[in-house]
């Protein structure tokens, strides 16, 4: 069979199932405005679509510029809809982008290039784009912004491949940890509402450090970053962040450590059990992270997104469509390692411990 040489984009609906659940008639329309104007813009750079299957959309392309920047123009065109009436949560498309050698056969195009496209796409945030190290060879390093994620394992793939992501800077203000700064924008550090009943509680390892908490959630997540995974000895941290004042510790406080310049960590005295994180650059968080696996109903905290996503270990597969997001984009570490003059994101890993010390002249949180 005749192999043609061609640069492959995916396009995939992130969370396509579970905005179909709240809203289907809403998001069927969405779609099929995304992926009309997907459509349009192919068209318009002069590639080909290939085949539509439900929520995704595969086209090739006979130039790697051609197949990026329409990938790029149309997740810029899509995150300008802030405008557009909805009463629900809007659609966003993932993005993959390979060059590879293909076959045409039956109306529709196959090759591991096609499944290298794909398996890219799945790893690019909501609202962006990842591709391959084949495409970025075929780019002007001076047009786009890349962020290296290295080698990726994908299944069925036998070799691994490198990654990058374009990074489209005009979209980080939908960072997730914006909504939990926003819900404590202006809360006091303490009041009186720990009189109220607890919605939750928590412990230790060992049970001599103990917790209530009288609030809900402000919001919860995964946490993939090096800093996270030795600071919990685990591939990825699920969290669940809560108001500092509605944190009650009922029996033994934790003691505490500077993990970082802009942190530190709360642990039990007796077992060493992690209990909480709480930031303080440039100043001190108006909220802790708790470890949601301490919660006695661990259960009802599931994460809502993905962070620190650029160190996802390669053999932890993601099984969810949930939002993802890099360190490098969260306002709150931008904001804390600002301060602390370490604007660059790629010197946060090295920073993090280089202060390391017991915290004695700060105050734990009650």
């Amino acid at each position: 069979m005749k192999r043609q040489l061609s640069a492959i984009l995916y396009a995939d609906v992130a969370g396509y199932s579970r905005l179909t659940g709240q809203d289907e008639e809403q998001t069927h329309r969405q779609l099929n405005t995304g992926l009309n104007l997907l459509d349009e813009i192919i068209t318009a750079h002069d590639g080909s679509k290939v085949h539509e299957a439900g929520d995704a959309i595969l086209a090739e392309f006979s130039s790697a510029t051609e197949a990026v920047e329409s990938a790029v123009e149309f997740q810029k065109r899509m995150a300008s809809r802030d405008s557009e009436p909805t009463s629900g949560e809007l659609i966003e498309f993932r993005i993959g982008i390979n060059i590879g050698e293909v076959i045409h056969d039956r109306g529709d195009i196959y090759g591991d290039g096609v499944n290298i496209a794909a398996r890219i796409q799945d790893i690019a945030p909501p609202g962006g784009l990842c591709v391959s190290s084949a495409v970025l060879e075929q780019l002007s390093s001076k047009t786009y912004d890349f962020e290296d994620l290295g080698f990726r394992n994908f299944k069925n793939i036998e070799r691994p491949v490198h990654v990058y992501e374009i990074r489209l800077p005009d979209l980080f203000d939908s960072h997730p940890m914006r909504a939990i700064e926003s819900r404590v924008q202006g809360q006091p550090m303490f009041d009186d509402a720990i009189a109220k009943p607890p919605v939750t509680t928590g412990q230790c390892s060992c049970g001599s450090t103990r917790f209530e908490i009288n609030q809900e959630s402000l919001g919860t997540g995964f946490c993939h970053c090096q800093i996270c995974r030795r600071c919990t000895g685990a591939p990825v941290f699920a969290w669940a962040a809560f108001p500092i004042e509605a944190v009650k510790f009922t029996h033994d406080k934790p003691g505490y450590y500077r993990l970082s310049l802009i942190g530190e960590k709360g642990f039990c005295k007796k077992c060493g059990s992690f209990v909480v994180w709480r930031g303080l650059k440039p100043e001190p968080a108006n909220y802790l992270a708790i470890p949601s696996a301490i919660l006695d109903n661990p259960e009802d905290y599931a994460p809502s997104w993905h962070g620190g996503i650029e160190s996802q270990l390669p053999w932890l597969q993601i099984q969810d469509d949930l939002p993802r997001a890099r360190c490098a984009e969260s306002p709150f570490l931008k904001k804390s390692w600002g301060s602390m003059g370490a604007s660059n994101p790629d010197k946060w890993t090295s920073l993090e411990y280089e202060e390391a010390e017991r915290l004695d002249d700060d105050p734990a949180p009650d």
